[in-house]
C-alpha cells in the first residue's frame, strides 16, 4: 500500500513539474531561479555577418552585461520568422521581442499578441524625434503596439555607368520614360533596364509602390476602423488599377525586365543588381551591404527618386520591434532594451540612413545615407494600411502572376485583387459596407 502511494505521489509530482516546465519554454521571460537574472528571448531577422547584424548583436551583448539580464539572441531568415512567431503565439510561448514587417502588424494586433506600449511612449523623452507617419502606422485605436526598428523607403538604386553607356545622364522620372529607355539600355549594354521580384515578400511591396505611384491605396479607411478597396467603385479607380498591371505587362513585353524575374524573389533581385545585371531597381538601403562583396560592380551605384505615373510616391517599409503580450516585467524589460537600441547614439553608429529618428546626422559623402535619408523621398513614402495583410499579400502575388505568367488581362488582374482584398477585409470583420 505504501508503494502504491509512493507511485501516485511520484506521478503527481512529475505531472506538476511538467506543467511548470511547459510554462517556461523558449518564450518565457520569468526570472531564472538559479541566477536571479531576467531572461529575454530576442528573435532577429538580420542577415548573419553583415554590419547591421554585427552592430545589433554587440549592442545586445553590451546591454545584457550592463543590466545583469540574460538575452537569448537568435537569428532567423524572413521566410521562417513569421511562421515561427505565429506558431509560438498560438502555443502561448511567444518570445519577448522579435523583428517583423509592418505588414504583419494588423494580423498580430488582431491576434492579441502585442503589448500595449502607449504608456511607455507617452513618457518617452525622445518621442518627438521619430517620424510621425511611422508611429501612426503602428497605432490602432490610440494604442501603440509596436516600435520601429528601421525604415526602408523604396528608392531607385541604379548603375550610373550603365545609363551613361546607353547615352543617358539621368534615370527616368516616369514609368513611360523607363519603358522608352529600356530598349536602348538593352541594345547598348546588354543589360535589362529594371529588376523586379515576381514572387515572395518583396513582390507585394513593389506592387504597393506602383499602386501608390498611380494614386491608389490597397484599402481606404472609411472611419470607425473599417476599410474598403474602392477600385471597382468608379471607372476612374478601375482604370488606375488596370494601368498598374498594364505596367507589369509593358515591362515584360518590352524586355524592360528579365522574364525569369516573374518567378524570382528578392534574393535573385538584389544579387543580380549587385552584379550589374540590371541597370535599375526599386530597393532599400540594405543594398549597401552588397557593396562590400561586390565593390567593383557597385562602385557606380547611385540613389534617386523612383519613377512614378500620376503620383510621386513610394512604399515605406517599416521593420518593427514587436514586443509580445507576456508578463508585465518581461514587457517592461523588453521595452527598456528596445529604447536602448533606438537611442540616438546607437542609431547614429548603426544605420542612420534607415533610422526612424529624424535627428540623425547624415554624412554628405555617403551616397547611401544621402539617398535614403532624402527628406523628399521620405515625404513621398507611404506605409501599408494597419490591417492584417496575411490574406492579402498572397493574392497580390497571384495578381502579378496572372499578368506575368498566365497572360491574363491587366483589368482582370485588377478586379481579381480588388475582390480578394475586400473578401479578406470581410473575414477580418473590418469591411466597410
Amino acid at each position: 500500500m505504501v508503494r502504491k502511494k509512493s507511485i501516485v505521489w511520484m506521478i503527481t509530482t512529475l505531472f506538476l513539474l511538467s506543467m511548470i516546465l511547459a510554462g517556461c519554454g523558449s518564450g518565457s521571460g520569468d526570472e531564472n531561479s538559479e541566477n536571479g537574472k531576467v531572461k529575454l528571448v530576442f528573435w532577429s531577422g538580420a542577415t548573419k555577418g553583415n554590419k547591421d547584424q554585427i552592430h545589433e548583436e554587440e549592442l545586445i551583448k553590451e546591454y545584457a552585461e550592463k543590466n545583469n539580464i540574460e538575452i537569448d539572441y537568435q537569428l532567423f531568415n524572413w521566410d521562417q520568422l513569421k511562421d515561427k512567431i505565429v506558431t509560438s503565439v498560438a502555443a502561448s510561448d511567444a518570445p519577448s521581442i522579435t523583428w517583423g514587417l509592418g505588414e504583419w502588424y494588423g494580423e498580430f494586433s488582431n491576434m492579441g499578441a502585442l503589448a500595449d506600449l502607449s504608456s511607455f511612449w507617452d513618457s518617452y523623452e525622445d518621442k518627438d524625434q521619430f517620424y510621425p507617419n511611422v508611429i501612426d502606422a503602428l497605432t490602432t485605436d490610440g494604442k501603440l503596439q509596436a516600435l520601429p526598428n528601421y525604415i526602408a523607403p523604396r528608392a531607385l538604386v541604379y548603375h550610373s555607368d550603365l545609363l551613361t553607356k546607353a547615352g543617358y545622364n539621368a534615370p527616368p522620372k516616369t514609368w513611360d520614360e523607363m519603358v522608352e529607355m529600356a530598349k536602348t539600355i538593352k541594345d547598348k549594354t546588354g543589360k535589362y533596364a529594371f529588376g523586379i521580384a515576381g514572387t515572395g515578400d518583396r513582390a507585394p511591396q513593389e506592387l504597393a509602390s506602383f499602386l501608390f505611384q498611380n494614386g491608389l491605396n490597397i484599402a481606404d479607411s472609411e472611419g470607425d476602423g473599417k476599410y474598403k478597396n474602392t477600385w471597382q467603385d468608379s471607372s476612374d479607380n478601375l482604370k488606375k488599377a488596370t494601368e498598374v498591371f498594364q505596367f507589369y505587362k509593358d515591362m515584360l513585353d518590352n524586355e524592360v525586365i528579365d522574364p525569369n524575374s516573374a518567378v524570382g524573389g528578392w534574393e535573385e533581385l538584389d544579387t543580380n543588381f549587385s552584379l550589374g545585371k540590371y541597370a535599375m531597381v526599386n530597393d532599400g538601403s540594405w543594398m549597401q551591404n552588397y557593396e562590400a562583396n561586390n565593390p567593383e560592380e557597385m562602385k557606380d551605384v547611385a540613389v534617386g527618386l523612383p519613377p512614378h505615373n500620376s503620383n510621386p510616391s513610394t512604399f515605406l517599409e517599416i521593420s518593427t520591434y514587436y514586443i509580445y503580450n507576456n508578463n508585465e516585467r518581461e514587457i517592461e524589460e523588453s521595452t527598456k532594451l528596445v529604447k536602448y537600441l533606438l537611442n540616438k547614439e546607437n542609431q547614429q553608429a548603426g544605420r542612420p540612413e534607415g533610422s526612424p529618428r529624424m535627428d540623425m546626422e547624415i554624412d554628405g559623402n555617403n551616397k547611401w545615407a544621402q539617398g535614403f535619408a532624402n527628406p523628399e523621398l521620405i515625404s513621398q513614402a507611404q506605409p501599408l494600411p494597419p490591417i492584417s495583410m496575411a490574406e492579402i499579400t498572397r493574392p497580390m502575388q497571384d495578381a502579378i502572376a496572372m499578368v506575368l505568367q498566365n497572360g491574363d488581362s491587366p483589368k482582370d488582374a485588377a478586379k481579381y485583387l480588388s475582390d480578394k482584398i475586400n473578401e479578406a477585409l470581410k473575414n477580418q470583420e473590418v469591411y466597410a459596407e
